[in-house]
């Protein structure tokens, strides 16, 4: 009688751990099935926990229930399935209970098999204590999220326990939440600035290329926290990037930020230029460069805008740089300069029209070089410029207007009729070359009606 007992217990065991032979009498269960139990008794236990399994296999979430006292008494460490199940169920119900009292007892009966399953399962190497306490936090999110303490705790529990291999999706979820307590006055500013310290640093560590698009998101959340104010920003990163002033990550989040919260600040310019220091690149330079602009030192944001012009190798960044560079010469009062990178952009793309436009505005400031006829003349070689940019921009554009009206007061500026008659330049068309100063060029009479 003993025998096919065992006999009927071995087969259970083998179907509960998916086995593929016969089970042997002789077939040994660990402590885990009991403590201080008998072969028998664990077999029993394990029997049990088929007869639970095959319930929850079925949805008879009722009939599985009644088996799990008996398995948490009995044998807890059996199998972690136990607590997996039992919590799949008891989430099934919180979602369809509309009773409030019985709900809460159902998510109270949730978190302490949460509990306990990290009591008896935590060191287990995929589905230990870190990763069930991202579900714990998950699931507290979702069925107590007005208990806004507790879920900053069950975050912040969670999110240590997974230091050493950060989740920047889990992090973005708990700091959207802290953001939003934040603005509910629900979390203290320095309380506040400490944890994107902390959580800052923890995603510091992540290097994958994807989660560029969830670190910028983080970063999104600061600033929209209102905590990110200038003073705040720079009292987290002024030690830090005069103690690392090779660190590119920590320079480019502050640099970041400091932007894109429109802090104009001496800081500001000063992480930028240490921001180039230890990224070298045409990109980093042209960031610099807009900082300077922010700031109003057109001369530093050209030199950057040139060294990341001397640095990229495409053709189309580099007519656009130039452009840039040529736009803020002119502010400068650089008109010389301005026309040589305009020409410079035309070349490398003679389709972007607002190299001609720059070009023939650095004509028309550069024709003070010189006086009387030979400055008028400079308005036809500006006039022609401006109309070879005209058919570069769609019909009707803004800058086709703007053009058009610039050609206008170009027109203004030319020599006279009397004038043209007087010099021998009777026939509208042509051959002229210009010299004016730095100017030169040629272009054709144009004749005013």
């Amino acid at each position: 009688m003993m025998n096919t007992l065992r006999l009927k217990l071995c087969v259970v065991v083998a179907l509960l751990f998916g086995g593929n032979q016969a089970f042997g009498q002789n077939v040994q269960l660990g402590p885990e099935w009991g403590e201080n139990a008998t072969q028998e008794e664990r077999f029993e236990n394990a029997k049990t926990f088929n007869f639970y399994k095959d319930a929850y296999t079925v949805q008879n979430y009722d009939k599985a229930l009644s088996y799990l006292p008996e398995l948490l008494a009995k044998s807890p460490r059996g199998a972690q399935n136990i607590y997996v199940y039992a919590i799949n169920i008891y989430k099934n119900k919180i979602q369809r209970c509309m009773d409030v009292k019985q709900r809460r007892g159902y998510v109270d009966s949730l978190f302490t098999l949460y509990d306990l399953r990290i009591q008896y399962f935590g060191d287990n190497a995929k589905y230990g204590r870190p990763y069930i306490l991202v579900q714990k936090a998950k699931d507290y999110l979702n069925f107590m999220p007005m208990d806004r303490d507790g879920v900053r705790e069950v975050f912040v529990e969670a999110i240590e326990a997974n230091a050493a291999a950060p989740d920047v999706d889990f992090i973005n979820i708990y700091f959207n939440e802290l953001t939003t307590d934040y603005k509910n006055d629900l979390v203290e500013t320095d309380d506040y600035l400490q944890q994107y310290e902390w959580l800052s640093s923890l995603l510091d560590t992540v290097t994958a290329p994807e989660a560029a698009g969830a670190k910028e998101t983080f970063d999104t959340l600061f600033v929209s926290s209102n905590a990110a104010g200038c003073d705040n920003i720079e009292k987290i990163f002024k030690t830090r990037v005069e103690t690392n002033p090779t660190d590119v990550a920590t320079l480019g989040k502050a640099f970041t930020l400091l932007m894109r919260s429109e802090c104009h600040t001496p800081f500001l310019t000063e992480v930028g230029e240490m921001y180039y220091q230890a990224d070298p690149t045409a990109a980093t330079a042209k960031l610099v460069a807009s900082a300077f602009v922010k700031v109003g030192d057109n001369a530093k944001a050209v030199s950057f805008l040139k060294a990341a012009f001397d640095k990229d190798t495409d053709p189309q960044n580099k007519a656009t740089l130039a452009v840039e560079i040529a736009a803020t010469e002119l502010a400068l009062k650089n008109a010389s300069a301005a026309a040589s990178y305009a020409n410079q952009a035309r070349q490398l793309d003679p389709s972007n029209g607002y190299a001609h436009i720059v070009l023939a505005q650095a004509y028309a400031e550069g024709a003070v070089a010189c006086e009387g006829f030979d400055r008028q003349t400079v308005y036809w070689l500006a006039y022609d410029v401006l109309a070879s940019a005209r058919s570069l921009f769609d019909s009707g554009s803004p800058e086709q207007q703007q053009i058009d009206q610039t050609m206008a007061l170009f027109r203004r500026s030319f020599p006279s009729n009397d004038e043209l008659f007087f010099r021998g330049l009777t026939k509208a068309g042509m051959a002229y070359d210009v010299k004016c100063g730095w100017i030169s060029g040629r272009t054709t009479v144009k004749m005013l009606e």
